[in-house]
Formats: C-alpha cells, structure tokens, sequence
C-alpha cells in the first residue's frame, strides 16, 4: 500500500515541533530493513555476475554504502522508476589488490557501513575512509578492529588511539590465520572479519574475547553468508569461528524484509496515545526474526495489545502500561523508542545490558537521559542501564530539545512529545534520513500533531 507523505513546506527538516496527540491510526508504509540491506549489497558487491536487491531501504546509510560498492567496482542500476529492484553487477573481489590508483570513501554518519567496508576494502593496496559528521561517526572508535586487520598483515593508519576517521589503510597482502577480535563495544567488528575471511587464500579462525554485544545482529551476517554460498564454521556461543580460504561470493536475488527498528516507533506512537481507538497495521514484518520477535515480547510485556498475522502486525492503543525489566542487547537500535514507551507507564522499567549504547552515533544513554529529563520524564542513566520512573499521566514540555545527530534520539523524542502538555520542539531533525527519511511525515499521517518550524 503506497502511502501519502506530507512533505514539509521547506524543504529539509531542521526543527520539528511536536504536540499533545490523542489517537494514532493507519497503515503506514514501513521501512526496509537496514540491516539486510547492508549485508545483501555487501554480498552481492563481492559476487561475480549478477545480483539483485528488492526493496532495499532508503536511507543515507543506503546512499553510503552504495558509494563504498560502487568505489569497490560494482555497478549498481535501479530497474525501475520507483527505486525498488536494485541490480548489481558485482566485482572479483580476488582482483582488489591489482587496483593502482588509491580509493577514497566517505562512509556518512553510518558506522555499520564504515565498519563492513573496513574489512573488505583492506583488500585494496591503499583506501582511505572519511567523513561528513566528524561530531558523530568521527568520535566512533575503531580501534580493536584495526587492530585485528593489522594482524593480517595489513597497515592501519586511524586517527588517536581509539582508532577515529579518517582512517587509511594499506592491504592488498592478507594473510589468513587465526586472529582475536573483541565483541565488548561492537559485534561490527566480528561481521567485518566474516566477510573477509572467505576472500583469505588461507581462511581464518575467529576468536572472540571479551564477549559479544547484539548476536542478532551477527546471526544476520551468518545468514547473508550463507545465502550467498559462503561455508562458515562456528560454536553456539558465537565465540569461535573457521572460514575456509578462496572462496565465491555467488550472485543471487535478495528479498529486504521491513525494518523493525523503525516499527518499534511506530508501534510505541500508537502505545503511547491515550484514545483506545488508536490502531496501526503494518507490514511486511517477517516473523521469526530475532530482533523482532524480542522487540514485540518486550512492548507485550509492557501491556502494548500487539497480534501478528503472518508479516502482518497490529498494534491497538489506549491501553494502560505498566514497568518492566528488559535486557536491551538482543534489541540494542530498539531501546531509546522503549525507553520513551516506559516513560508513559505505570510504575518503574530498568533497561540493562547496554553498554554498548554509549558508542553509537550519539552517547543514547546519557544525551537521551539528559533531553528526556529536559523534557520532563523522570530517567536515570547508568554506565549498563536506564532506569524510568513512569509519569503515566504524561510530561510538562515546553522546551526545546536536541536530537545530537543520531536518528534513534529523534524517535524517542517525538514518543516523548506526544504525552507533553506543552509539546517540545525538535532540532537536527535532518538526520532522521539515516534510517527512515520519511519518519516525520509518516508520523504526521497517522495523527500525530506535528508542525515544521
């Protein structure tokens, strides 16, 4: 179902104001998944021949990967005016290392792409990575990747300690062996290495130490590899892995399924609007996802009236929340729309193990807890958790607050700006096109008072 966007009279969004909303309703056209989207193009970059992407999001974390694809070599032609198949005519990716000319790649605001690409692009004799945000990806850190592809052979130059872009690197003569990586801060870090590891002549053994945040989101890289015919041995725990050298990524069609990180702020919209005649329907969420499936036992836990039909879910509002204890690394990207969600609850709500929540594009425990409490909502940041004292008959507002360039910060702020008295006004809204560019609009759609200042 195509949907009506409400654009904004100026053109990008800059400030946002959002009022007090009393129902949510509709049937909004979701997203694609990020995080498929980025592995599928991936895959389908290295593989020889042929591949193509239904459906893949667009996004600015799209638009960076697609330039680091096409700096790779890859020839990417949309087959139709709507921007929905992607073809792909992918590289040898044995053929890297013969590449003369040095490659440069400016990877965004998106920390998965520059990750993914920092693997395969060492590949090449010299690539350097930089970019446009050094307020937000510029303060990410690299280090223990870098680290682990100077095992390899190859030469890194970041920037600082920590590994910061822009960074530089020196390949095109990998060996494979055995390698360490830490999974404390990132499991990008071991998805970097899995894609590298077949194009090895010799493979690599992968072993992870200090354990492993957001294992969904590595068993989505296992996945990918295996579609596209990438044999890759490892134990449950995800902490030790072998990946026979030379292998062929193999050309295929990839199907992106609907993003559930943008549903969780659908679905926390209509949680949170008070008139029970609040419905949403949406789709295509494909079930037995982990991250879904985790994100939707969550919000039911909270009370949320959530039922799923298929890819379908339908989500009815106005019914009362209450607090809950929720371990946040399966659903990391999920956790500031469920924070906000908790704020409208009865009762107290502790989110843990969410450390790695300091290292995204913003600090989205402490700048999250310092605009919500500018808001009015009564949380409480902790180095592994967030702690929510319940205000269910909502939140003063009046104020302005700061969506510190992370996209994830905006949605829970416009959850907040639904339950304030007084409404709150948005800045840097303009990167809420990292992930979901309509995001404001769509919200518009169903019901929520939104004006563009």
């Amino acid at each position: 179902m195509q949907e009506e966007i409400v654009t904004s009279p100026k053109g990008v969004i800059r400030h946002v104001s959002i009022a007090s909303s009393d129902v949510v309703t509709g049937m909004p056209l979701l997203p694609s998944s990020k995080y498929y989207t980025l592995r599928y193009l991936l895959a389908a970059t290295l593989a020889a021949g042929e591949s193509t992407l239904i459906a893949p999001a667009d996004s600015d974390d799209s638009e960076a990967l697609f330039r680091g694809c096409r700096a790779l070599g890859a020839t990417l032609v949309w087959q139709d005016e709507q921007q929905r198949t992607l073809c792909v005519h992918g590289i040898d990716p044995f053929r890297l290392s013969e590449r003369s000319e040095p490659v440069e790649i400016n990877v965004g605001n998106a920390g998965a792409v520059l990750r993914l690409l920092l693997g395969v692009g060492a590949l090449l004799p010299a690539v350097t990575f930089v970019t446009d945000h050094p307020q937000s990806l510029g303060r990410r850190p690299n280090r223990e990747l870098l680290e682990a592809l100077s095992a390899l052979g190859v030469n890194c130059q970041g920037t600082g300690r920590e590994g910061y872009l822009p960074i530089t690197l020196y390949g095109g003569k990998l060996h494979g062996g055995k390698v360490a990586i830490s999974g404390a801060r990132s499991s990008q870090y071991l998805s970097s290495l899995l894609f590298l590891a077949p194009l090895l002549k010799e493979g690599l053994e992968i072993r992870v130490v200090d354990g492993l945040k957001s294992q969904p989101l590595v068993r989505a890289t296992l996945e990918t590899l295996h579609d596209a015919g990438i044999e890759v041995q490892h134990d449950e725990t995800l902490l030790h892995f072998a990946i026979p050298g030379g292998q062929a990524y193999q050309a295929r069609a990839y199907t992106i399924p609907g993003d559930y990180p943008s549903a969780a702020a659908l679905i926390a919209a209509c949680a949170v609007a008070p008139n029970p005649t609040s419905q949403l329907t949406l789709t295509p969420l494909r079930p037995g996802e982990e991250i879904g499936e985790e994100l939707l036992a969550a919000f039911r836990l909270m009370g949320v009236d959530i039922v799923r039909e298929g890819e379908t879910v339908c989500v009815r509002g106005g019914r009362p929340l209450h607090g809950v204890m929720v371990d946040g690394d399966r659903i990391i990207d999920c956790i500031p729309v469920l924070v906000a969600t908790a704020c409208f609850a009865e009762g107290q709500s502790v989110f843990y193990n969410i450390e790695s929540l300091h290292y995204k594009e913003s600090d989205r425990i402490n700048d999250l807890c310092a605009e919500l409490q500018r808001a009015g909502c009564d949380v409480t940041p902790q180095q592994d958790a967030i702690i929510v004292q319940g205000r269910p008959a909502g939140i003063l507002g009046g104020v302005s607050v700061a969506g510190h360039s992370d996209h994830r910060l905006l949605m829970a702020l416009t959850i907040a700006g639904m339950r304030s008295q007084q409404g709150l006004i948005l800045t840097g809204c303009e990167h809420i096109a990292k992930s979901y560019p309509h995001f404001f609009q769509s919200m518009q759609k169903l019901g929520v008072q939104i004006a563009y200042a």
